[in-house]
């Protein structure tokens, strides 16, 4: 869908429900604009009220008489999900859900106390609701059902929905909240009681870049393989290429790829130092100032030599060329656009602009790295200092890894390339 410079009255007929939409919407004081559906056909975008901003919402011409009955300014959306409060003597607020169980309107039938209905509007389509009833005389109640009518134009999925009925909010903030708090209380003990895990389907940023989605271009056939990889990191590897959907998993696991590798690499540097002192023409084994040089060097906290932030720099240096990050960087433009925006996305990072760093690259971008690792596992940096803030999964800081990622990816890809030994003939 996009908006563009459309005259309806060139594809609609003047009696056209779209177009008394337009007139109705406008008398409202909602604001509205012709937009192009994906076959060129008008629809009318309606900017519904969300917080201080507000959710553009697509009305096709086979939708539009249900709409003129509909009142736009008792109408809200909320927060980042899918999802429509609706204002007035029935209040009420329905949300869509996603699972990964399974077809979702299956697995609500087996939930006790499921009713099926006839619906004229939506053939071929199970229909019906599961009311869940308070004991507290609360004054709201809620239902599993497939998705209304009016949710279904609203936000155009056909998912089932998370109704909450009879709560007045005065403000959208109340409004949200009362949709986290209760709704997710009540999708934890749907959880807790039938095993059914559901969650609150989130809205697909408009204009959303897609990281990493770019097809692999090579023209070469496959070949049997010359290299032999180590199985524990490579198994994390795997599994952080399976956690699609999961932007805190899959940075974890590409994580525990160069994490596994710490000891080697770190310890090489450690060696070089060592060789490097031994190797001097001044140095003595008399010399206590030369054997103090020495068992500092070798002090090591922990398997490798250094601390976390230092084996993780040691690591990536030793696998990856500054030239191939570079290369990286000019072969992935989207990602490179992330990384050295001047405003980033999670609060405290620092961008890394490639074009200009040079010879600290690895550096920065393991700042970078380590940084972000201790936000999604909520750890203090190198055991003191002030808590950063968790990254919560859903959140646009955790989407924003979506980027982080393929680099994650490209240096796991290098790290173990670097330890593989020869695969026998």
């Amino acid at each position: 869908m996009m908006t563009a410079e459309i005259n309806p009255v060139n594809s609609l007929k003047s009696d056209s429900p779209l177009l008394a939409l337009e007139k109705a919407v406008r008398a409202a004081g909602v604001s509205c604009e012709w937009a192009a559906a994906w076959d060129e056909s008008p629809c009318l975008q309606i900017n519904i009220a969300s917080g201080r901003g507000s959710r553009a919402t697509s009305i096709s011409e086979r939708e539009a008489t249900a709409c003129l009955e509909m009142d736009f300014t008792k109408i809200r959306a909320l927060g980042e999900y899918e999802a429509f409060e609706v204002l007035g003597e029935d209040p009420c607020i329905e949300v869509a859900l996603s699972t990964s169980n399974g077809p979702s309107s299956r697995l609500v039938e087996r939930i006790p106390g499921w009713v099926a209905v006839e619906s004229e509007t939506r053939r071929g389509r199970s229909q019906g609701s599961v009311a869940i009833i308070g004991t507290r005389s609360e004054d709201w109640s809620a239902e599993l059902r497939t998705p209304s009518d009016r949710f279904s134009i609203l936000s155009g999925v056909a998912a089932v929905t998370l109704k909450l009925k009879g709560r007045q909010n005065r403000t959208y903030d109340e409004a949200l909240a009362f949709l986290e708090s209760a709704g997710n209380a009540i999708l934890f003990e749907i959880d807790l009681k039938y095993g059914l895990s559901f969650t609150f389907r989130r809205m697909r940023p408009v204009g959303a870049m897609r990281f990493g989605r770019r097809a692999h271009s090579n023209a070469t056939a496959p070949t049997l393989p010359r290299l032999q990889y180590a199985a524990e990191p490579l198994s994390l590897y795997r599994y952080a290429r399976s956690a699609v959907g999961m932007p805190l998993l899959e940075f974890l696991a590409y994580y525990q790829v160069l994490e596994y590798h710490f000891s080697r690499y770190s310890q090489r540097d450690l060696i070089d130092k060592l060789r490097n002192e031994l190797r001097d023409p001044n140095f003595r084994a008399d010399d206590e100032r030369h054997l103090s040089r020495i068992l500092r060097i070798t002090r090591q906290p922990g398997r490798g030599h250094g601390d976390e932030r230092s084996q993780l720099k040691s690591t990536v240096r030793y696998c990856v060329s500054e030239d191939a990050i570079s290369d990286f960087f000019t072969a992935n433009p989207e990602v490179l656009g992330h990384f050295s925006a001047k405003k980033q996305v999670i609060a405290g990072i620092e961008p890394v602009d490639p074009k200009r760093k040079k010879g600290d690259l690895a550096d920065s971008l393991c700042e970078r790295i380590y940084d972000i690792r201790c936000r999604v596992v909520h750890t203090k940096e190198d055991g003191g200092g002030q808590v950063d803030s968790l990254l919560m999964p859903f959140s646009p800081e955790a989407e924003s890894l979506r980027a982080e990622n393929i680099l994650m990816r490209f240096l796991a890809q290098k790290v173990l390339i670097a330890g593989a030994i020869d695969l026998p003939a």
